[in-house]
């Protein structure tokens, strides 16, 4: 039997894009496995009535949400609300939820833990991200600098796919989130030993792992 990953990808502006392009790294690694089937709402196809019709006929066990959000929303395409607090969140029951958008694991996803959701993997403050703002699927995947934010927050989901249970798949995010960081303070450029380092610590502090750590996708 198959295993049903969903991504919905807002795609819609410079840093949305850099999500869209680096979630091909997770396909890469997807590729590998014979168990695995991944659709994707792209663009104008993530919406709301897409991800609820998609839930509903494919049964997704993992849900990836690449895009914008709130404490208690995430969006998709042009800021849409996709999923939100005392409207459809019960939608995401009996899921594992990684959630790249703004503030959602702080209200969001502790609720949808209280309504049966699996495992919220998110970031209850900004997920901040630094590039070069490169524009090009190719010459962001090349960005080093958003790399940097990029690589650790996938991990994640490149752990799940591999088969580690969420426990283990955060615990690989959050080890290369320091390996970043310290090489980003032990630096001779003040800008990345400063800034940019603090922008890299608050996404390793903010970035939470809600509900049963030992499940698998």
């Amino acid at each position: 039997m198959s295993r049903i990953i969903l991504v919905s990808n807002a795609h819609h502006d410079n840093q949305t894009e850099y999500l869209t392009s680096w979630f091909e790294k997770v396909v890469e690694v997807a590729k590998k496995q014979s168990d695995i089937k991944i659709l994707e709402l792209k663009k104008e196809e993530a919406n709301k009535k897409n991800l609820v019709d998609m839930i509903e006929k494919e049964n997704p066990q993992f849900i990836i949400f690449n895009g914008h959000g709130s404490d208690d929303s995430i969006a998709g395409f042009n800021k849409e609300i996709l999923v939100s607090c005392t409207d459809n969140e019960s939608i995401l029951s009996g899921k594992i939820i990684h959630s790249m958008a703004c503030e959602s694991a702080n209200v969001l996803g502790k609720r949808c833990i209280t309504l049966g959701t699996k495992c919220f993997i998110g970031y209850k403050e900004d997920f901040e991200l630094w590039s070069t703002r490169q524009q090009t699927k190719e010459s962001q995947l090349q960005d080093r600098m958003a790399g940097l934010f990029l690589e650790p927050a996938y991990e994640v989901i490149i752990a799940l796919v591999e088969g580690k249970n969420v426990g283990e798949a955060y615990r690989r995010s959050q080890d290369m989130y320091k390996e970043n960081i310290l090489a980003l303070v032990t630096s001779k450029n003040k800008d990345h030993n400063t800034f940019v380092a603090k922008s890299l610590f608050s996404n390793f502090q903010n970035q939470v792992c809600l509900g049963d750590q030992t499940t698998t996708s």
